[in-house]
């Protein structure tokens, strides 16, 4: 008689939904998304949506801090909460949301450390969830502020990503999020 291993069959769509997409690579990293990309809710429900800075894992890039504007339609979506992510962590984390504008949520959220020498960017880095309600039927999409000139050059934006000097440091995709609201 032969024993085998016994195979665990679980969900595995947490382990293999990573937001990093081929599309990203084009513009090169780092590349801020918003995960998953397509959304497919009831109306009237709450639903999260994951803000991921993502960076090369052989980089060696650190980072001190990002902050991420995600912009909405207000009379589709209504912002319910921002939930704090990997880069501010410890007992007095700084991580700050402002939902004072319609339409527009601004997360910022800071690394601290004893020697700031800043966040190992070498991995996906889950900024923040948020968290919205759909108010009626139709498509929209949670997109991060910018405007671009191409697929690949982007003229300005309000995200930022520093480095553990507070210099800034290049963001080079954004991927955002469609909703579909039934």
């Amino acid at each position: 008689m032969l024993s085998g291993c016994a195979n665990d069959l679980t969900d595995l769509e947490s382990e293999l939904n990573n937001p990093l997409d081929s599309d990203l690579l084009k513009c090169g990293l780092p590349a801020f998304s918003i995960s998953p990309r397509i959304s497919d809710v009831s109306i009237g429900t709450i639903f999260s949506t994951d803000i991921f800075i993502l960076e090369d894992a052989d980089s060696g890039a650190y980072i001190g801090g990002a902050k991420a504007v995600v912009t909405y339609d207000p009379n589709a979506l209504e912002f319910v909460k921002a939930i704090n992510g990997d880069v501010s962590t410890g007992p007095a984390p700084l991580f700050f949301v402002d939902d004072s504008s319609k339409g527009k949520v601004e997360i910022v959220s800071v690394f601290i450390s004893v020697d700031s020498s800043g966040l190992n960017a070498g991995n996906n880095l889950l900024l923040a969830t948020l968290q919205f309600r759909s108010l009626v039927e139709g498509s929209d999409t949670l997109k991060f502020d910018r405007i671009e000139d191409d697929s690949c050059y982007i003229s300005s934006t309000t995200c930022e990503l520093v480095d553990p000097d507070d210099q800034p440091i290049l963001i080079r995709g954004f991927e955002d999020s469609v909703v579909n609201a039934n």
